[in-house]
């Protein structure tokens, strides 16, 4: 059932039912009636899905296959490797807020480095 993988795939990225709705733009009610099995995303809402969780369309859609992601990392170039770990902190945090505080944290810091 896709309910239950939305909702293990959502639960193990330690994610709330919100925090999907924000992300691809639903009601919280939606991901309630997806994971209940009441109702199932469209094609174009599975798509957002598994974008934002992070895990193989295929494996959400049928359950066939991992729900990882299988890929090759990207090389990134040696001038770009070190972070510190104030960096490392301050993405990990950005990557939990829901993209509408994203853009809001953004517009924040630009209008602040222009002052």
């Amino acid at each position: 059932m896709i309910g239950f993988r939305i909702k293990e795939a959502r639960i193990e990225r330690k994610h709330s039912q919100q925090w999907l709705a924000d992300e691809i733009g639903v009601l919280q009610s939606s991901v309630s009636a997806w994971e209940i099995g009441r109702s199932e995303p469209t094609t174009e809402n599975l798509s957002r899905i598994a974008l934002v969780l992070r895990v193989s369309h295929d494996w959400l859609a049928t359950g066939r296959g991992a729900m990882e992601l299988s890929y090759v990392p990207a090389e990134i170039p040696p001038a770009e490797l070190p972070l510190g770990e104030d960096q490392k902190n301050l993405l990990d945090l950005f990557e939990q807020l829901p993209r509408d505080k994203r853009a809001t944290l953004l517009q924040f810091m630009r209008d602040w480095l222009k002052k």
